[in-house]
């Protein structure tokens, strides 16, 4: 048995709905960042030029290829979302009294900065006219990733939502908190997994893919399942996160397999086949969503969940 209890106005500020809205839409703008970074490998395009942060020595060079344009255009998006990180963490700093939070948005901006740097070295270190570095391209797609749960995290606590509380049996806490957790760390190390083997085509990592694809998809399925049956009607929240998990994991496996049969390792000719580029990006596009999804699963399980009552 659980209860709802009223949202606590005063643990937030009464500002900002404005400031929640721009967060939710620069942790949107961060999730296509990581599709097109996605693009850029799928379609080959990661070595297009040799300099960075410049292009070919230009803001903007005349006469790009696509390969050119696809690589570029990220470099571009990456420089206006860590702007938007400076906004962010500036607007923040003057409306919200909360020290963590502004705290963890001043964060957010060498985030952003230590994720372009990655980037540039991949390239910068990279086989000049054939592929990013490995180590630097991966560090860079993983980073990139932990940047927009960061986002979430910020997001949500700018919304209504973080002051609601829902008091239940407390071995149900315990257990929708730990089985959160654990589907988050599985989706990390999932993510990591398939960043290697993305950037090293190296086929035993692909079967581990594989195998922690099946691994991944129970634990998301009980913390899911588990927090929205013990708490879905007090929480309504918990029950739709339920959905989206159920959805995103579905199109994720329909999705991984398709990959595997129409990958390229990072083969400019991939170009000339958009499905196949657009099929392993969107791959990449729902892995972020189901990472972004599961953190705010366990913020939800953290925030909002109270131990008390009776033992059930």
């Amino acid at each position: 048995m659980t209860t709802t209890l009223a949202p606590s106005q005063a643990a937030r500020p009464a500002a900002s709905t404005w400031l929640f809205r721009f967060a939710a839409l620069f942790a949107v703008l961060t999730l296509l960042h990581i599709k097109w970074g996605a693009l850029v490998v799928s379609s080959g395009s990661g070595m297009a030029f040799l300099d960075w942060p410049l292009s070919r020595g230009s803001l903007w060079p005349e006469g790009m290829t696509i390969f050119e344009f696809v690589e570029h255009s990220h470099r571009v998006y990456g420089a206006l979302l860590g702007f938007l990180a400076i906004v962010l963490a500036g607007w923040t700093n003057r409306v919200d009294p909360r020290p963590w939070l502004r705290k963890l948005t001043f964060w957010l901006v060498p985030l952003f900065l230590v994720q372009g740097l990655l980037g540039g070295l991949g390239v910068t270190l990279g086989q000049a006219g054939g592929i990013t570095h490995a180590g630097m391209a991966i560090a860079h797609g993983v980073l990139g990733q932990v940047t927009l749960c960061v986002q979430v995290v910020v997001t949500f606590a700018l919304s209504h939502a973080f002051d609601s509380t829902t008091e239940g049996d407390p071995d149900a806490v315990r257990a929708t908190r730990k089985l959160a957790t654990a589907a988050l760390v599985a989706v990390f190390v999932q993510l990591l997994i398939g960043a290697i083997f993305r950037h090293t085509n190296v086929q035993g990592v692909l079967w581990v893919h594989i195998t922690m694809a099946l691994v991944v998809s129970v634990l998301i399925l009980l913390a899911a399942a588990h927090a929205s049956a013990r708490f879905g009607d007090r929480a309504p929240g918990f029950r739709r996160t339920a959905v989206a998990f159920y959805t995103l994991l579905l199109a994720q496996l329909v999705l991984g397999f398709m990959a595997i049969a129409v990958r390229r390792f990072k083969d400019r000719s991939s170009i000339e086949d958009p499905v196949q580029v657009l099929l392993v990006s969107t791959h990449v596009l729902v892995g972020a969503s189901i990472f972004a999804l599961a953190t705010l699963l366990v913020v939800r399980a953290w925030r909002n969940l109270v131990p008390g009552g009776p033992r059930e």
